[in-house]
């Protein structure tokens, strides 16, 4: 198991009655504040009335820039987990704020056995947890292969899965030769809930990153954008309701 991050507590998540931290509250607020400023009507969210209220729920996400974890984190509705790679969690002062977001780190060079069992409580206390299904950042616009380990959290815990899709983030404040950097047009398309039986970790995890990928546009689909019937021995999958009550209309 990896050494433990410095800051990070020895007890996780903060708050263990299913509400925000007060980190959690002020650094969403402050985000938020700071992203509507810079990004005004260039940040849009689609399908927000689709996110349940309530888990176990697994928010399953492409993942093309630094800035997907911070737009989804900030504009989420509820509470919500998010594995970030170890990396991140420097300084001390650093982690201790990411542990109040209810951010932990995983140790992508391992077998992480500590993420592991932070993401099982979590889905089996009924907790909503993001994962990039990738495993990590992708260097080009377009879907990477999924790792097995989305797919394993699935199949043990039986949580229902979100499909998100975020593009534009990968030139958003990329410098384009002028004075100031340009600032780019940001989307997030949120899919129907699904519940997925059947079928080995990494069959899971195709079939959540298929989903995935339907959602977003062609140039970004990567690997996944071929289409076909599924094959033989495919999990299956049955579109849900959103769960929890009246859906929250996640706009910025």
């Amino acid at each position: 198991m990896p050494a433990t991050v410095r800051g990070f507590p020895a007890e996780f998540p903060v708050r263990r009655d299913g509400r925000r931290s007060r980190r959690y509250r002020l650094t969403a607020g402050l985000c938020r504040a700071f992203l509507r400023v810079l990004f005004l009507r260039r940040l849009q969210f689609e399908g927000g009335a689709n996110v349940p209220l309530e888990g176990p729920l697994v928010v399953a996400s492409n993942h093309i820039s630094n800035w997907d974890g911070v737009i989804v984190g900030s504009f989420f509705s509820g509470t919500l987990f998010a594995m970030v790679k170890r990396e991140v969690f420097r300084p001390p002062p650093l982690a201790w704020l990411l542990a109040g977001c209810n951010c932990f780190p995983v140790d992508r060079g391992a077998a992480d056995r500590r993420a592991l069992r932070i993401s099982l409580d979590i889905l089996r206390g009924g907790g909503r947890l993001l994962i990039f299904v990738e495993g990590h950042r992708s260097r080009g616009r377009g879907m990477r292969p999924a790792e097995a380990g989305v797919g394993f959290l699935v199949r043990r815990t039986r949580a229902t899965v979100l499909p998100m899709a975020i593009w534009g983030t990968e030139l958003a404040l990329v410098r384009s030769g002028g004075l100031l950097p340009r600032r780019g047009h940001l989307q997030v398309r949120y899919g129907r809930p699904v519940t997925i039986a059947g079928g080995s970790d990494q069959e899971i995890a195709d079939a959540i990153a298929a989903e995935v990928a339907a959602l977003l546009p062609p140039r970004y689909a990567g690997v996944h954008g071929h289409s076909g019937a599924p094959a033989a021995g495919s999990p299956d999958l049955v579109a849900s309701e959103p769960a929890g009550g009246r859906p929250h209309a996640n706009r910025p």
